[in-house]
């Protein structure tokens, strides 16, 4: 059983899909727990099964109904949790009748002691998708010895052609464009992505793809800065190819991650990218991507320019990104190591457990 809080265009999702995925194709019976979304619909042709669960936000009362609907369950053999609060359910519905692993796709320093406080009480190993979350987890206290490293991959993309995505896109052809594919929340800092875009010295197109709760405030901002024909709003999407085929470059001011699939995506596209150097850029993406300096308005226009304004840059970017993706981001490297952990961890009894009435 794989549980995640939903199964909508996050990156954590599309890890969970393909894993489960895979699970099923290996012949194993596998169901997935979630609040509902898109993805559901592509879990469900595959034959997965998918249980809707209410895990979007913290309303204690759609935890709780999440719960008593897990523990009218048989207990599985293995749960694979995506983040600390699924994990948490998974041991609260099964007890110790079920080994948990968990997968930690990040988390802000400021979350991170007590991510870890939680992820020791219920998850007998706990995967990390870049080395410096096993670093944090284990400064607050998670066990070394039962911490896997293994980074996300994905499946090639499909092609789009170019002067299509345009079309389609309403984007002129000789346009410079580039995309934002982020949730609007503080961590992905849209409100530095407006700043600088209003500082570029040439015109440029800025697509934002996603939704948030700081949506109607960047509209507004970007009104603000005199951005109303230089940026898209396109809210929540799940047509990525068309939107890298469209782009000349990516970016991703952010203040932290743990593996970005938005990055990843784009350069496996042989999309360039503009990313903050934060751990979870710099570990992977080092040499393949831009990076600016997290936080900075002034570094942020700088790299912005040199990329939008150079298309000699963007092409050594794209090629860079390209061999980087090929050679360390291979589609099977992920599925082998996970099925080495489901396999030592089926037949392990589970070390830890949340002790409340009707879990022993």
């Amino acid at each position: 059983m794989t549980i995640i809080s939903e199964l909508g265009v996050g990156g954590a999702e599309v890890v969970a899909v393909r894993l489960a995925l895979a699970a099923a194709a290996d012949g194993h019976e596998v169901r997935v727990a979630s609040t509902p979304g898109f993805r559901v619909a592509e879990l469900e042709a595959a034959g997965v099964d998918h249980l809707p669960l209410r895990l979007v936000g913290r309303r204690l009362t759609d935890l709780a109904s999440s719960l008593r609907r897990l523990r009218t369950l048989a207990p599985p053999d293995l749960v694979h949790a995506h983040n600390p609060k699924p994990a948490t359910l998974a041991r609260l519905a099964f007890g110790r009748r079920a080994p948990i692993v968990t997968t930690l796709h990040g988390v802000s320093e400021a979350e991170v002691g007590r991510a870890a406080s939680l992820l020791e009480k219920t998850s007998d190993r706990v995967v990390v998708v870049a080395p410096h979350l096993a670093v944090q987890l284990e400064r607050h206290g998670y066990p070394a010895a039962r911490i896997d490293v293994v980074a996300n991959t994905i499946e090639p993309l499909p092609d789009y052609p170019r002067e299509r995505a345009r079309r389609e896109l309403g984007l002129a052809p000789d346009a410079v464009v580039g995309v934002c594919l982020a949730r609007m929340v503080d961590q992905k800092r849209h409100d530095l992505l407006l700043e600088a875009w209003s500082r570029l010295p040439q015109p440029a197109v800025l697509l934002l793809a996603g939704d948030g709760p700081h949506r109607a405030h960047l509209t507004a901002r970007s009104g603000m800065l005199g951005l109303t024909d230089r940026v898209r709003f396109l809210g929540e999407r799940t047509d990525v190819p068309r939107l890298l085929a469209a782009a000349d470059f990516a970016v991703l001011p952010t203040d932290w991650e743990g593996l970005p699939i938005s990055v990843l995506e784009a350069i496996g596209a042989g999309v360039p990218v503009v990313a903050s150097g934060v751990p979870g850029v710099v570990d992977h993406f080092a040499g393949a991507v831009r990076i600016v300096r997290p936080g900075s308005v002034p570094a942020l226009v700088e790299a912005l320019d040199q990329v939008a304004g150079t298309p000699a840059v963007r092409h050594a970017l794209a090629e860079r990104g390209r061999e980087v993706a090929a050679r360390r981001f291979g589609p099977e490297r992920m599925l082998a190591q996970y099925r080495q952990i489901y396999a030592r961890l089926a037949g392990e009894a589970p070390r830890s457990a949340l002790t409340t009435e009707g879990t022993q």
